[in-house]
């Protein structure tokens, strides 16, 4: 669990970083970008931010998903142990 949750921040930190050094805005024209006035990676730290935020969300979802495994386990165990 603890692997997921530092892979998230970490991805998230990394976009955080790319995006305030490469996040210059391209100019617009009548709200339409101009392609080549911009850096061109504002979608890219985008994608990476929710890439962070689905991997700390599949992290706690695997964390959970431990925790029953276990429980259900444990459970298996003490009616094994209840039969016999």
């Amino acid at each position: 669990m603890a692997t997921g949750v530092v892979t998230a921040a970490a991805g998230l930190v990394g976009g955080v970083v790319l995006g305030q050094r490469l996040g210059g805005r391209p100019k617009k024209v009548l709200g339409v970008r101009i392609p080549g006035t911009g850096h061109g990676l504002d979608d890219v730290v985008k994608q990476l931010k929710k890439a962070g935020k689905h991997a700390k969300n599949a992290g706690k979802q695997f964390g959970d998903l431990t925790d029953e495994v276990r429980t259900a386990r444990k459970k298996a165990e003490d009616v094994g142990k209840a039969i016999s």
